[in-house]
């Protein structure tokens, strides 16, 4: 039977850089090894979402072509779709965490894995949430959280990006949120415990060792397949301090400071006064009170042989 591919395509990935050359390159390779493939582009966020949940059950895999934004959009619309349709990953965006933890380093790792489809099952955190009195829900893959996170990545905007690149970005985008931050009260509650902290940092669900580009190391010791999640709270600490905790986190050291708790579980609940955006594979959707849970083996990735 012959195979058919989905391409979703987000324009507007790794700050807008235009890659048509590079993207025509993909498909001629993938037309060369006998793969059919459609290309549709997103015009809004949640577009990708969209496409791959209403289209997955017409095609052999869905591909997404962007960053970890895109790939986190498509992974959602392929877990909400019922069907049990592979997702592929083309690394055209800025960090790309989500295509490494795959396998999926470049354009011919990818092309790789198309033409030789093996998958693998990886765990997605579902996160849930209420907007418009309506409940709302995506799947993250690296992570979901609150507070601080949600700043960081308001900061690091498509200018940065443009202007900085995927190994700085991040970091500028950091530090810009450090002066913006303003801390709300967290409460949070896990299967380990209950705790308000009035001056909350982060909370943050992570099924990532790392994120922002390989370089925030979120997670020691995190697994996509184990069927857990790492938890982060970090209380309120002074802007200096909490500069010198952003070193710790490229370094994976935050988690021994003694205003961190880290601990694995699988499910957190959080509230915030006042309600805070909520931070998603590097996506800001959403706001607080949410709820994070684990959901093993939840969707199929091609990685290569």
């Amino acid at each position: 039977m012959s195979r058919r591919a989905l391409l979703i395509r987000n324009p507007a990935s790794a700050g807008g850089r235009a890659q048509e050359r590079r993207l025509e390159s993909f498909l001629e390779r993938l037309r060369a090894q006998g793969l059919a493939t459609e290309v549709q582009s997103t015009t809004r966020r949640g577009h990708a979402l969209e496409l791959a949940r209403d289209q997955a059950g017409e095609f052999s895999v869905v591909i997404a072509a962007g960053g970890d934004g895109t790939v986190h959009e498509v992974a959602s619309g392929l877990v909400a779709s019922g069907h049990d349709t592979p997702l592929a990953i083309a690394p055209f965006g800025t960090g790309n965490d989500i295509a490494h933890l795959a396998g999926i380093r470049d354009d011919d790792a990818a092309v790789s894995a198309l033409g030789q489809p093996r998958t693998i099952a990886l765990d997605t955190i579902e996160v849930s949430w209420t907007e418009n009195g309506c409940q709302r829900q995506r799947h993250a893959l690296l992570f979901g959280g609150t507070a601080f996170a949600s700043e960081l990545l308001r900061q690091t905007t498509p200018g940065v990006i443009r202007l900085f690149g995927p190994k700085l970005c991040y970091s500028v985008g950091f530090f810009r949120a450090l002066g913006t931050f303003r801390a709300p009260t967290l409460t949070v509650r896990t299967e380990a415990g209950e705790w308000t902290q009035t001056n909350g940092v982060l909370a943050l669900a992570g099924n990532s060792p790392h994120a922002g580009g390989r370089m925030m190391q979120i997670g020691p010791g995190a697994s996509l397949t184990d069927g857990q999640l790492e938890f982060t709270l970090i209380e309120a600490v002074g802007r200096l301090e909490l500069a010198l905790q952003f070193g710790r986190l490229l370094r994976g050291t935050h988690i021994h400071h003694p205003k961190v708790r880290f601990f694995r579980g699988t499910w957190m609940e959080l509230a915030a006064d006042p309600p805070q955006p909520l931070a998603l594979d590097g996506e800001v959707i959403g706001t607080t009170p949410a709820r994070f849970e684990v959901r093993p083996a939840s969707l199929r990735v091609l990685t290569v042989s």
